[in-house]
C-alpha cells in the first residue's frame, strides 16, 4: 500500500484529503507544520508528500530545505500547495518549484487534480 504524508495547518483540509485518499486505497498520515512533517517523513518514509507552504512553526519551504539529502534529492515525490499569504500563492509556488518539487497546486484545487 502506498503511503502519503499531508502537511497543512488547515485541519479541515488535512481531514478531507485523508478521507479522499484513503478511499482511493492509500495510507495517509497528517502533520500540521513542517517540523511535524519532517518527523513523520523520517518515521513513515512516505511515497508522496503533499505540503502547504504557509504554515506556523516551520513553513513548507523550511520543510523542503530540511527534507533533501546530501545529494539534494528528496526521498519521495513532493507536491507543494499554497493559497497565498503575504504574497500571492503563485510566488510561493514558484519558490517551491525552485526547490525541485514534482508538482505545485494552487489552493483551492479539486481532488481530481491530485491524479
Amino acid at each position: 500500500m502506498k503511503t502519503i504524508l499531508v502537511i497543512d495547518d488547515d485541519e479541515d483540509l488535512n481531514e478531507a484529503l485523508k478521507e479522499v485518499l484513503e478511499l482511493k486505497g492509500y495510507k495517509v498520515f497528517c502533520a500540521f507544520n513542517g517540523l511535524q512533517g519532517l518527523k513523520l517523513l523520517n518515521e513513515v518514509k512516505p511515497d508522496l508528500v503533499i505540503t502547504d507552504i504557509v504554515m506556523p512553526e516551520q513553513d513548507g519551504l523550511g520543510f523542503l530545505g530540511s527534507a533533501v539529502d546530501t545529494s539534494l534529492n528528496y526521498p519521495c515525490k513532493i507536491i507543494a500547495i499554497s493559497g497565498g499569504g503575504r504574497i500571492t500563492s503563485q510566488n510561493y509556488l514558484a519558490c517551491a518549484d525552485a526547490f525541485g518539487v514534482d508538482a505545485v497546486l494552487e489552493k483551492p484545487f479539486t481532488f481530481a487534480k491530485l491524479h
